[in-house]
């Protein structure tokens, strides 16, 4: 009987902190990128949200729920385009091309501001072992990476069709312009 109240209390006391579940994927996202997700454990997550181990359980019973979640609600929406980039007409070219960040650019700036400064180096780092602990992430990255090469090519096709920039083949500039700017990215970090 003593057990079973104390069971209930212990479960009750997690359902009363609603925001529990977004401070782990928060923290988790945080420790992955610092320590790395394999170096990462439940312990570790669970002193940064001030819980027991087993409230971190009670929301993500396995590590690689906690991984999925992480990359799904916090890696990839940090890595998309903004709704203000995405909807913004370009009609300076030359201040979008100062202006526009990667896909990788974008989720650096989300970091936690201690790890921006070598913020490259913690990206590849997590993205190469998000994989192990999540099936779908290659696929997902992939389509990121598509979706920001459309992206791309419709700016440059609207800016050649008004007059902004003469370009004969808009898929392979755009490509080099993403290219190059995913290059800019890895030379400044280094």
């Amino acid at each position: 009987m003593i057990a079973s109240v104390l069971f209930f209390n212990v479960t009750r006391s997690y359902k009363m902190d609603p925001d529990l579940k977004r401070k782990i994927i928060n923290e988790a996202y945080r420790l992955f990128i610092a320590k790395g997700i394999r170096n990462t454990s439940f312990c570790d997550v669970a002193l940064a949200v001030h819980k027991s181990k087993g409230a971190v359980i009670h929301h993500f019973p396995s590590k690689k729920q906690l991984v999925d979640a992480v990359i799904r609600l916090r890696f990839f929406p940090a890595s998309k385009l903004t709704s203000e980039m995405a909807s913004s007409p370009h009609e300076n070219w030359n201040e979008f091309t100062l202006l526009y960040r990667n896909p990788i650019e974008r989720a650096i700036s989300d970091f936690p501001e201690e790890l921006k400064g070598n913020g490259l180096m913690h990206y590849l780092q997590f993205v190469s072992s998000a994989g192990e602990y999540m099936d779908e992430f290659s696929r997902l990255y992939q389509e990121l990476l598509f979706q920001e090469q459309n992206f791309l090519l419709e700016v440059v096709y609207k800016a050649s069709r008004e007059h902004k920039l003469a370009v004969h083949d808009a898929y392979s500039f755009s490509r080099q312009f993403f290219d190059s700017s995913i290059g800019k990215t890895f030379l400044c970090s280094l």
